[in-house]
């Protein structure tokens, strides 16, 4: 921007300020959003280093803070696309849920036949994720232990549960 323009920017923005608001809001449909585009325009505008000078000032601000907006609302548009996308894979339809629902109650028949000291290793160290010495410490064994039992429930549970999808 020319150092000779700034002051007639400046006066430009005084003027048309709430008629530029007004064009972004046809666009944002939310007046703090839209004044905010006005501003970044014209700190944009003040900020230019190019030397060319702008011709019809007016009728560039006003297409520059247009198409400034027209971009916000289609980068809104695409998050919540995204948005309502991600909520849609979110929510379990109802077969979904009857699906592991049933799958729940397979793996907790499959836990139940497991040993008792077996199923208490499993539990702490795969539902709750403690590691093996805490594990070890809280039901009084060895480490050594700790991972014989594990070992001994994955053995049992993929062979319980060996046809059975999730």
């Amino acid at each position: 921007m020319q150092i000779s323009q700034q002051p007639q920017v400046e006066a430009m923005f005084m003027k048309h300020y709430k008629e530029w608001c007004l064009l972004s809001y046809s666009y944002m449909e939310d007046m703090s959003e839209a004044e905010d585009m006005v501003q970044d325009v014209f700190v944009k505008i003040l900020n230019r280093k190019k030397t060319t000078e702008i011709l019809d000032l007016k009728s560039y601000i006003s297409m520059a803070v247009r198409n400034t907006s027209l971009k916000k609302v289609q980068r809104t548009k695409k998050t919540e696309q995204i948005k309502d996308y991600s909520l849609a894979a979110l929510s379990p339809s109802h077969e979904e849920f009857l699906i592991d629902f049933e799958n729940k109650a397979k793996i907790n028949d499959a836990l139940n036949i497991l040993p008792e000291q077996s199923k208490r290793v499993f539990e702490l160290c795969v539902f709750e994720g403690a590691k093996y010495q805490n594990a070890a410490e809280a039901l009084g064994i060895s480490i050594n232990t700790v991972k014989f039992h594990l070992k001994k429930s994955f053995k049992i549970l993929r062979i319980t549960l060996l046809n059975t999808y999730f």
